[in-house]
């Protein structure tokens, strides 16, 4: 499930900036790109009735500048706009509670997508009887 939602974050990024590097697992050192770094931060899982589960997923997705030292901030504000703007969805998922801030010359777009699952469970309680009619 956490695959599919990061590849649905991975493709809307890709929507909104085609030329830009999308990473998701680890970012190669000396990357000199515009580039986006995908990051989960934090997840809480818990039961609803009976084989229904809420999940809610914290992402946290850096953005990295390739402008000259003085353009670097105004380059992020730009793509801070866009994201709190353009990024309300990704796929089937909604994005909730978006936030970014600008820390050391790259933006930070935090934001949680809540997702409902139902899994299959086998239950030890009920087995089925077996009646012997043999006399």
């Amino acid at each position: 499930m956490i695959e599919n939602l990061k590849q649905s974050i991975v493709d809307k990024l890709i929507e909104l900036y085609p030329e830009y590097a999308v990473y998701d697992e680890e970012m190669p050192q000396g990357t000199n790109e515009k580039s986006f770094f995908i990051a989960i931060t934090g997840q809480d899982y818990g039961k609803r009735f009976n084989n229904k589960f809420k999940s809610s997923v914290s992402f946290d997705i850096a953005y990295f500048s390739n402008e000259e030292a003085g353009k670097i901030k105004a380059d992020c504000q730009n793509v801070q706009i866009s994201l709190l703007r353009n990024f309300d969805s990704a796929g089937i998922y909604r994005v909730l509670n978006k936030k970014a801030a600008i820390t050391d010359n790259v933006l930070h777009f935090t934001f949680n997508v809540t997702f409902y699952e139902m899994r299959e469970e086998i239950s030890d309680k009920m087995q089925r009887q077996q009646t012997n009619t043999n006399n």
